[in-house]
């Protein structure tokens, strides 16, 4: 009785998820401004990746290796490649989203001249560059925005300028050639007009942001949204809404990756980067404990559900061949992140007997890893950001030294010990349903 009262509150606990998040998850998920933040970032991987690799040559502190680089003079040729990548990722971010943008307005065929008019723009408003005297210079460019500072004001710009020239698009407002005309050519043309008028429009944006007490469009964007967002990411409470967000969006069968990792990336890579700067520099204290990395590195071990632990209950516990089977085909994933064979194989999800420790797992990681960051047991992450499918131990090596990869271990097996219980219950009446069938059979 009390069973069916129980399997009764979690239907109608599913029920009321189906008629109020789920509709709300859909529409983000398929939210074109969401969307295109987050392909844009994609497109930006190959340059992150260098970037991140290039800050790890640089900071790694080990004193034989710093002073082997550094009388060599190799440390400055590392110090380019951060120079140009992470330290100029805006530059490449409003480009790469301008574009992503475009292309969600179904603008594809003029996709990469919006992503040019977006750069321009973004390099049309950073304020002047500073003389050694203190004084503005015309001629000169403040290149403090090109890195994480101007991330904000890269992703508005690249939402808004396609927006305002998909406008002249659908308007016809375009300069038209004959159909003989190569369409590289055509493509040209049709974007004078609306490049010129958004031009226009963004200088004199840039001349009224100059008489506002922030002196800039970058200034004032990075002023206004700086500290309350800024307030949002160093808050645990933020991050752990995420992480329940997320687990509890795949429990009902949506992509809660696709839902939660836009606002992971707008609120949290500025501090990895602000991290990887500080990394590379060779600071003694990193700024920021929480930041995107920490996703893939702590709390999503293994993919949604955290299941590393469960996947090895299925290859060291299970007496039934279906979860034997499972077990083996969903470890090599499991350990490089991907959790879909689990989630749909097994399935995790809507399984109403694994909701408690697909939810609980991902939150007690988070929770005991932001615990042992601050009291010191765990160094704060060097903001490095990895490939998907980076494996467990390598990318808590890479992220935060051995002390990381440790504690990617252990939880691993903190994993292991919440879902066993639970596994184990699954897996007896999987034995049973196997018992029946070969009887039948």
């Amino acid at each position: 009785m009390c069973t069916r009262e129980k399997r009764e509150e979690m239907e109608k606990f599913q029920a009321l998820m189906e008629k109020t998040l789920v509709p709300f998850a859909t529409k983000l998920s398929n939210n074109n401004v969401l969307k295109a933040i987050s392909g844009g970032f994609g497109m930006l991987l190959p340059i992150i990746m260098v970037g991140a690799i290039a800050s790890l040559l640089s900071g790694l502190s080990i004193a034989p290796y710093q002073e082997f680089i550094t009388a060599n003079g190799l440390k400055d040729v590392i110090s380019y490649v951060t120079t140009y990548t992470t330290n100029m990722l805006s530059l490449y971010a409003a480009f790469a989203i301008g574009k992503s943008m475009a292309e969600q307005l179904d603008c594809e065929g003029q996709s990469s001249i919006i992503g040019i008019a977006s750069l321009l723009v973004f390099l049309l408003l950073i304020p002047a560059g500073v003389a050694a005297d203190g004084t503005a210079v015309a001629n000169m460019i403040d290149m403090t925005y090109f890195g994480s500072a101007g991330l904000f004001s890269a992703m508005i710009i690249g939402v808004v300028v396609p927006a305002i020239y998909s406008v002249f698009i659908k308007k016809n407002i375009t300069i038209k050639m004959p159909d003989g005309v190569p369409p590289f050519v055509s493509k040209g043309f049709a974007g004078i007009i609306p490049v010129l008028c958004i031009t226009i429009l963004f200088v004199v944006v840039r001349q009224l942001c100059t008489l506002t007490p922030f002196g800039s469009f970058d200034g004032m964007i990075y002023g206004l949204l700086k500290a309350p967002l800024a307030s949002l990411s160093e808050s645990p409470l933020t991050f752990g809404l995420l992480v329940l967000l997320c687990n509890l969006l795949w429990f009902f069968g949506i992509h809660g990756g696709m839902v939660t990792m836009p606002f992971i990336t707008m609120l949290y890579m500025p501090a990895a980067l602000e991290n990887l700067d500080a990394f590379a520099a060779g600071a003694a204290a990193l700024p920021n404990i929480l930041t995107n990395t920490w996703w893939f590195t702590f709390v999503q071990l293994g993919g949604s559900g955290g299941i590393i632990g469960l996947v090895l209950c299925m290859l060291f516990v299970a007496k039934s061949e279906r979860y034997k089977s499972l077990g083996k085909m969903a470890i090599a994933p499991a350990l490089c992140g991907v959790s879909e064979p689990v989630v749909f194989g097994m399935p995790l999800m809507l399984n109403v007997m694994m909701f408690i420790p697909m939810i609980l797992t991902p939150l007690l990681s988070f929770v005991l890893s932001y615990a042992v960051t601050s009291f010191g047991l765990v160094p704060v992450l060097n903001g490095m950001q990895l490939q998907t499918g980076t494996p467990v131990l390598l990318s808590g090596f890479l992220t935060g030294g051995w002390q990381a990869a440790v504690w990617q271990a252990v939880l691993v097996a903190l994993q292991f010990a919440i879902y066993f219980p639970f596994f184990k219950m699954l897996d007896k009446q999987a034995c049973a349903d196997e018992q029946a069938a070969a009887k039948e059979a």
